[in-house]
């Protein structure tokens, strides 16, 4: 078990590279997955998220975190996969409620706002219809959030 600084709560690290940490809160039914880079290569990220897409299998996950903040490039290509196909694939599996950290600069949230939209005129705005999705500051929020 390891206790970042950050979580009030104990989570267990599922895995661990340069560019990923992925870890579980089996009471909080939470996987967090935080980049460690500032760049992800889009095969990683896929291969990255289709692992995440497995855990449901294994354990509840009522939330899903991805924690952006190392990230220093945005990557439309990687973003319209995990909109279009990587969601959806969770959203069968149970998981709707999605948070998202992102890094503090404001041409990275212009970027992501301006690929949502580029997203859902190419497949709709229904495309997350029933997932939850949320930006937070930090994951100590989210908790006490959650655990009122």
């Amino acid at each position: 078990m390891t206790n970042s600084p950050e979580h009030n709560e104990q989570f267990s690290e599922l895995y661990k590279d340069d560019l990923f940490t992925l870890v579980f809160n089996k009471d909080l039914s939470m996987a967090i997955c935080t980049a460690d880079s500032q760049y992800i290569p889009i095969k990683e990220f896929k291969r990255m998220f289709s692992k995440i897409c497995e855990m449901p299998e294994i354990s509840k996950i009522d939330h899903f975190v991805f924690d952006k903040r190392s990230l220093r490039t945005f990557h439309q290509p990687s973003m319209e996969w995990y909109y279009a196909i990587w969601k959806p694939e969770m959203k069968k599996k149970g998981v709707t409620n999605h948070y998202k950290i992102l890094p503090n600069l404001e041409w990275f949230l212009k970027a992501v706002e301006a690929g949502k939209q580029e997203i859902f005129q190419k497949y709709g705005s229904d495309l997350i219809d029933d997932i939850h999705v949320e930006y937070i500051d930090s994951i100590d929020e989210l908790i006490k959030q959650l655990e009122k």
